[in-house]
């Protein structure tokens, strides 16, 4: 499997299955996130699903959004292009579409308020995410 990354031809790699999850309380401002990194420094990702979710009712009337980011846990410090997209349903969803990790990278899911609402009524949503895809552990 590939993303945007291909190793040089000596590498020898032993790939494996990539199933990681996490789950954040979201903070008196409806905010929070989870990260996720390889294991070791000679362990790289392709992540191919990124599933999210919140233990809200169906029927809320407000749902947070949701953004994966690379190296970053704050949405306000984010720059655009180490963002991996951003869904208004961020108590149920999949981002999906390959991607690279490498070992001194981390991947975020950020949880936050829809622009211009009030997030105190998100506090105490639990939130949480599940990463799916391959790990790549070099030998050689």
């Amino acid at each position: 499997m590939t993303a945007g990354f291909t190793p040089p031809a000596h590498w020898t790699e032993i790939a494996t299955q990539l199933r990681k999850s996490a789950q954040v309380t979201l903070d008196g401002s409806g905010k929070g996130s989870v990260t996720f990194s390889t294991d070791h420094a000679n362990q790289r990702w392709v992540v191919t699903t990124v599933t999210v979710g919140t233990n809200q009712d169906a029927a809320a009337t407000l749902v947070p959004y949701c953004t994966g980011a690379l190296n970053t846990t704050d949405i306000t410090q984010m720059s655009p292009g180490n963002q991996f997209g951003t869904t208004w349903d961020g108590n149920n969803d999949t981002f999906t579409g390959p991607f690279d990790l490498d070992p001194v990278s981390f991947y975020s899911v950020l949880w936050y308020p829809p622009p211009g609402q009030d997030g105190s009524s998100l506090a105490g949503v639990i939130a949480s995410a599940v990463v799916t895809g391959t790990k790549y552990t070099r030998r050689a």
